[in-house]
């Protein structure tokens, strides 16, 4: 280990300086390689900005190919703004008609006379009605605003409760039905005066007795019922006999009687008798359901109800509106025989229940009249059953009849065509410039080995490579492009007359007339927009075959050239397995590599410097011990001089 020694003292030479230079040259290596990486890295980026614009070319294509695609769209224009809109389907026909406004539907508002805020409002219960909606509601007792509270929770889908503090004293309290439609008139039940003592509502009429409807039954034999579950259904010999009063079922059985079809009416629940054991009790529960006919067929629903009042009551109303009941289920899940007496349909009677003290607004249909014949309906919003294909919603009634038209929409099928024309283009273009070579260029191709790591790519390599493209003649995007060319050109199979073949049909194509042949070569697509706007309106399914067909009739886009060019993109924007991410994962493993052997000649380099150092000490330290040897010959000879000279 050599002794401390100031570099360059006795050399006279800038060893530091001798060093870091040769370190430099040694370094060469590490430079290329991270030069090779930035390179690289500029590579990935190209590389994931080409997969990007390649998948918003997919989704612009799936745009249009899929069934939704808005080539057949309609739309809903007035001469006068602010009293109709609406919107119209793809079935909608293409039509004018004279529309009059007469009047609005409205929602039910009544309100009460003044209350003093701090009225203590009776415990009790009642009930508000308002179509086919009933909310009865258990009240505890207190002031008006917890009432209010009460009501906004237990029955605000009936009704929204409010609280108007009209002077310093007083309150209003009011409700305004959740629906529209004279239909939804509120009406009251307050056998406990509880609405009463709210100021909201008069005397109470009690609610008159509901009347029931007999179930005819059929004579045919019952139906087991669910056999798999029932095990005693297995053998309905031994699970169901006919007694004297009605049917005997055995526990653990359940089946279905065969009934005339019996329209549910408003408000209607089915009634189940059935007959008290020796000890005059009934079960808690029984199992029972119906089986109804609906706009999909016949439906099921079966539940077990709990007894009140000594009845079974099955809310047919809630679940089977204006449909026809067609037989009845009857499960036994006790332990003991049930006989079945019969059934009723329990139909309420009209409420006529406590008058509110004032209405603030009316309830009311809207009335509105196309081409002359008038329509009344419950709602302003959302009317699907006036015009074919279309809902509309009124806004305000009109003084005169307007004319509104159903019109074919061509605006959003226009929109996306332009957006997969850009999204082409865009495509095509950066792949040409990204894979562009100089062809005048000299590229040097000499490049450096580790046996010899002196030489370096030269300045003049990278010079004409930033002349070319960064993925300069790349066959993958050569294939990509030349795909993408073939697909676009080519014919496809239509059966919707009149049949359009090829994008030039709908005016889309690679070149405006009169464009050169330079131009039609770089392959961007043109739009004639007046051309496609024409087609669209006039055969928006001839369009629609042209982007996606099904050709074997299975339901599914099986052609066209928009599936061919989902098709030929699907390879390259695959996430895990895609040609493009293939590509940059390896060239993100060709990074990591050079760093690696970046760290590893780091390494070598950190050695290397320290070598040098170590020779230059030893050559620093020999210099000066030679130095110290000639200045003490010197010395010596000049004094054996000096002692020659005195002895003369």
């Amino acid at each position: 280990m050599p002794s401390f020694t100031v570099p360059g003292l006795s050399s006279g030479q800038n060893t530091n300086d001798i060093v870091k230079k040769l370190v430099e040259v040694e370094a060469k290596p590490i430079k290329r390689w991270e030069r090779e990486n930035e390179y690289t890295r500029i590579q990935v980026r190209a590389w994931n900005e080409l997969k990007n614009k390649a998948v918003d070319l997919q989704i612009k294509t799936k745009n249009l190919t899929s069934f939704t695609a808005p080539f057949s769209s309609k739309k809903i224009t007035a001469n006068e703004e602010g009293y109709i809109s609406g919107e119209a389907g793809k079935n909608a026909k293409v039509a004018k008609q004279e529309v009059e406004i007469v009047q609005l539907a409205t929602k039910h508002k009544v309100a009460g006379t003044k209350i003093k805020m701090r009225t203590k409002i009776p415990e009790g219960n009642f009930t508000i009605v308002s179509k086919e909606k009933r909310a009865t509601i258990s009240f505890q007792g207190g002031e008006i605003e917890q009432l209010v509270d009460k009501i906004k929770l237990a029955g605000g889908q009936v009704a929204i409760p409010s609280l108007t503090r009209v002077d310093s004293e007083n309150y209003i309290f009011s409700l305004t039905a959740t629906q529209f439609g004279k239909e939804a008139e509120l009406k009251f039940l307050d056998p406990n005066g509880v609405l009463a003592s709210a100021g909201l509502v008069g005397e109470n009429q009690p609610e008159p007795p509901p009347t029931l409807k007999p179930i005819e039954f059929t004579p045919d034999a019952p139906v087991p019922y669910l056999p798999e579950k029932f095990t005693n259904n297995g053998n309905p010999e031994n699970s169901i006999s006919r007694g004297p009063n009605g049917y005997v079922i055995k526990p653990n059985s359940a089946f279905q009687f065969m009934i005339q079809k019996t329209p549910v009416e408003k408000f209607s629940s089915l009634e189940i008798n059935i007959e008290p054991d020796a000890e005059g009790n009934l079960p808690d529960f029984l199992g029972c359901g119906v089986v109804y006919d609906s706009k999909e067929g016949e439906k099921v629903k079966y539940s077990s109800i709990e007894k009140k009042d000594n009845k079974y009551l099955l809310n047919v109303y809630d679940f089977a509106k204006n449909e026809n009941l067609l037989r009845i289920i009857i499960a036994n899940t006790t332990e003991k025989e049930i006989t079945f007496l019969g059934a009723n349909l329990q139909v309420p009677g009209e409420i006529t229940g406590a008058p509110p003290q004032q209405v603030v607004t009316q309830a009311q249909d809207a009335i509105f009249k196309i081409d002359g014949i008038e329509i009344i309906r419950d709602t302003n919003e959302n009317i699907r059953d006036a015009i074919e294909g279309a809902s509309i919603n009124l806004l305000k009634p009109t003084p005169n009849p307007i004319t509104l038209e159903v019109v074919a929409d061509v605006t959003k099928g226009i929109n996306m065509v332009r957006e997969f024309v850009e999204s082409y283009n865009e495509l095509i273009k950066y792949s040409r410039d990204v894979s562009a070579t100089n062809r005048d260029s000299k590229i040097d191709l000499s490049s450096p080995t580790n046996q010899k790591p002196e030489a370096d790519i030269s300045e003049e390599y990278w010079l004409n490579k930033s002349k070319s493209g960064i993925l300069a003649g790349e066959p993958t995007i050569v294939r990509l492009i030349s795909s993408l060319r073939a697909v676009i050109g080519a014919s496809y199979p239509s059966s919707t007359e009149p049949r359009f073949k090829v994008l030039s049909d709908i005016g889309v194509s690679t070149g405006n007339p009169g464009s050169s042949w330079k131009e039609i070569q770089e392959g961007y697509l043109t739009l004639n927009e007046t051309q496609l706007q024409s087609v669209l309106i006039e055969y928006p399914e001839s369009v629609r075959e042209l982007f996606a067909s099904d050709t074997n009739g299975d339901n599914r886009a099986d052609d066209g050239v928009g599936i061919a060019i989902l098709e030929t993109l699907k390879p390259y924007t695959q996430f895990t397995s895609g040609i493009i991410t293939t590509k940059v994962k390896l060239h993100e493993t060709q990074i990591q590599e050079n760093n690696k052997k970046i760290k590893e000649f780091e390494s070598h380099l950190a050695n290397y410097e320290r070598k040098l150092k170590q020779r230059f000490e030893y050559m620093e330290q020999g210099i000066g011990k030679n130095k110290v040897i000639n200045n003490y010959l010197n010395q010596s000879i000049r004094q054996m001089r000096a002692n020659n000279n005195n002895d003369y």
